[in-house]
């Protein structure tokens, strides 16, 4: 689901139909994002409300997800904490060459002023 976004009664249902256990937004372009950028990336996901079907809870308002958020917000806060304890001195993923094979583009036709705008994420490929 692009988000942020409430589902329709009719989207939960079919979710429900479809047995799925959690609906999330995407995070498809930031994991791109990150890709290209060589930059290693995880996904901590946390649950802000039911769905509006659920007959037991109250139907989703923008002041309750804001309190979730908040409240998941401190909780990411301790994950990202304690997951950097734990992070080696050096990564042996290939994360960090992801672009290494992605550029096909002839670098002697690249203009300069393209490099230089690209130079952060793509300077240890173009000359």
């Amino acid at each position: 689901m692009e988000g942020p976004q409430f589902s329709t009664l009719a989207e939960a249902n079919f979710h429900r139909a479809m047995k799925f256990d959690v609906i999330g937004m995407t995070n498809v372009t930031e994991a791109k994002l990150a890709r290209e950028a060589e930059i290693c990336y995880a996904t901590i996901a946390m649950i802000t409300d039911y769905d509006c079907w659920h007959p037991e809870h109250d139907s989703v308002t923008v002041s309750t997800i804001v309190a979730m958020l908040n409240q998941n917000a401190s909780n990411a806060q301790n994950v990202v904490r304690e997951a950097v304890k734990t992070m080696p001195a050096e990564r042996k993923c290939n994360c960090g060459s992801a672009l290494k094979h992605a550029i096909i583009t002839d670098p002697r036709v690249i203009p300069g002023k393209t490099k230089r705008n690209l130079a952060a994420v793509l300077g240890k490929y173009l000359p």
